[in-house]
C-alpha cells in the first residue's frame, strides 16, 4: 500500500501527542523529524534524537516502537532536495 505523504509538522504533532499519553514519557521530547532518502524501500523520515533522561528516552522509544512502526508504514514526508556541495 502506497504512503499518504504528510507535512513533518504533523507528524511531529503525533509523535509527540502520543508520548504525552504515555506514562512516565511526557518529559521526553523528540527530535523534529527528517527526512531521508528511502530508495523506494519503507519510510522517508527518521527521529534523528530524543532530549531528556537517557534511562527514560531508552525506555519510552522501547515502548513507543510499535506506534512509530505503524507510523513508518503508513506516513511518508515532503521529499526535500539534496544538499548542495558548497561550491
Amino acid at each position: 500500500m502506497a504512503r499518504a505523504t504528510i507535512p513533518k509538522p504533523v507528524l511531529d504533532s503525533l509523535i509527540r501527542a502520543k508520548l504525552a499519553d504515555m506514562q512516565r514519557c511526557a518529559q521526553i521530547k523528540p527530535l523534529p523529524v527528517a527526512w531521508v532518502p528511502n530508495r523506494g524501500t519503507g519510510c522517508n523520515w527518521t527521529i534523528p534524537g530524543w532530549t531528556g533522561d537517557a534511562r527514560l528516552v531508552m525506555d519510552c522509544i522501547e515502548r513507543l516502537g510499535p506506534y512509530l512502526e505503524l507510523l513508518r508504514s503508513q506516513f511518508n514526508i515532503p521529499e526535500e532536495p539534496p544538499l548542495g556541495d558548497g561550491r
